[in-house]
């Protein structure tokens, strides 16, 4: 009898503990939500601050700006976050999918930050450097576009592993 109450307990205490703990693949699986949110909101900010640069609105313009550095600022930590996970798991799928992740917002905050200096350059009417860095924020932009691809890529390729 004194047997039974024991094992029961032990399965008891395994079943509970089981629950409470949490492996480093669920953990960047609860962070991509967030990820994905912040990438998606500085991206809207992004856009509609180049709109606002294309109507010659630059307070609005950089006050978008601002808010998409936020935003992508945001969405770094978490990632970085996810690629501590990823490590600790020792799967190189998830290491290289949360570094291209990192690649792509760091080509972002890097885009973000020369249609910053871009607009400053506007508004003080220096066409020739504003150019200059817009350019390159395109430039940061296309960068961030092939990331976001190699990401897909290894979804696509390891759909076992992304939900």
């Amino acid at each position: 009898m004194d047997n039974k109450i024991v094992i029961v307990g032990v399965i008891m205490f395994i079943i509970i503990f089981s629950g409470c703990i949490e492996s480093n693949t669920s953990k960047i699986d609860g962070l991509s939500t967030t990820i994905n949110s912040h990438i998606k909101n500085g991206d809207q900010y992004y856009n509609t601050s180049g709109t606002a640069v294309n109507k010659f609105q630059y307070t609005e313009a950089l006050n978008n700006c601002n808010n998409a550095s936020s935003e992508f600022n945001l969405a770094k930590t978490s990632a970085s976050e996810g690629l501590n996970y990823a490590k600790n798991s020792n799967d190189t799928v998830y290491v290289n999918y949360m570094q291209n992740v990192l690649n792509e917002i760091d080509a972002k905050i890097n885009a973000t930050n020369e249609l910053k200096n871009g607009i400053s350059y506007l508004q003080s009417n220096d066409t020739v450097n504003a150019n200059t860095h817009i350019g390159n924020a395109n430039n940061f932009m296309d960068n961030a576009i092939q990331f976001n691809n190699l990401r897909q890529q290894i979804i696509k390729q390891n759909s076992a592993k992304f939900k």
